[in-house]
């Protein structure tokens, strides 16, 4: 493997694993590079070949990614997808830091008849544009993480991790992330189903939710009558579950170590890095600043 992290002069940090073809194959990909890089306003990654097939994910600010002939306009929470033999370049924007996570990979002659569908998508447009909103993020800096550290079983982690990302990504592309209409349906008046779609829907889109109000109507409820039932079933407020949950989101991504306390706050919804430091201060008894600083320390 080769690691390296530099830094140039427009970019703050660029974290880059660049692998030689069969180097790194993980299940039905080989994976010739994963990375991180961080641009400063107006900084230009110039017009280059694209050699493999490559996915980005925007974690912040905007820009433009030029592929081919086509320039897409990007923002925090895009997911962007490039096939080999289209020249390619990233412009940041004038207003603010463009950072973004990447994984270019080939399928190998080892990719199993159910991810056929996923490959051919993937190969048959010279680009792809998602709104994501977050929930692709986890994956992304979870297999940067593993080559980042090296923990034992790292192959595996990998490996699941890359195609994870690979469905995930197919799901935003194709807009097939939510139920199958063909799911069988429950009784809508069974107070422990609706718990349970509550609590599914509230850790499946933490990242944006907005009120309890906008979760009754996305699941077709009363928005009293799930609280009480929510209150009823868990001993709960589901105000209380929700704030729990975001906190408990809020250590997953301050743990990795690659956002800082404003983006995460920004992230989970909060109008203020106060508002989130208080309520993460209620919930975990110490500042987020505390949590980032040990977690830092611990990995010196």
């Amino acid at each position: 493997m080769d690691h390296q992290d530099s830094v140039e002069a427009g970019r703050l940090f660029h974290f880059d694993n660049l692998f030689a073809v069969g180097e790194a194959s993980y299940g039905m990909i080989d994976l010739l590079q994963i990375g991180e890089i961080a641009c400063e306003r107006g900084y230009e990654i110039a017009l280059h070949p694209q050699v493999c097939m490559e996915l980005s994910y925007i974690v912040s600010g905007s820009g433009s990614f030029v592929i081919g002939d086509t320039m897409l306009q990007v923002q925090a929470g895009d997911l962007v997808f490039n096939n080999p033999g289209y020249p390619h370049a990233i412009h940041a924007g004038a207003s603010d830091v463009l950072r973004f996570v990447y994984m270019g990979f080939q399928f190998n002659d080892r990719t199993a008849p159910d991810f056929a569908e996923i490959r051919d998508y993937l190969a048959s447009e010279p680009y792809r544009l998602a709104r994501d909103n977050h929930s692709m993020l986890i994956p992304f800096l979870r297999g940067i993480e593993e080559f980042y550290t090296q923990q034992p079983y790292a192959e595996a982690m990998i490996r699941n991790t890359c195609e994870s990302i690979l469905i995930s990504a197919y799901r935003a592309f194709t807009g097939s992330s939510h139920s199958s209409p063909h799911a069988p349906q429950r009784s809508p008046h069974s107070v422990g189903h609706t718990v349970y779609a509550v609590i599914r829907y509230v850790e499946t889109h933490i990242l944006e939710l907005k009120s309890i109000q906008a979760i009754a109507a996305e699941l077709n409820y009363n928005a009293t009558y799930l609280s009480h039932a929510f209150k009823h079933k868990t001993g709960m407020t589901l105000q209380r579950y929700i704030n729990h949950k975001k906190i408990e989101k809020a250590l997953e991504l301050l743990g990795y170590g690659h956002l800082s306390i404003s983006q995460v706050a920004e992230m989970l919804g909060y109008e203020t890095i106060q508002s989130f430091s208080k309520a993460f201060s209620r919930i975990m008894g110490y500042p987020p600043s505390r949590y980032v600083a040990e977690m830092r320390r611990g990995r010196e």
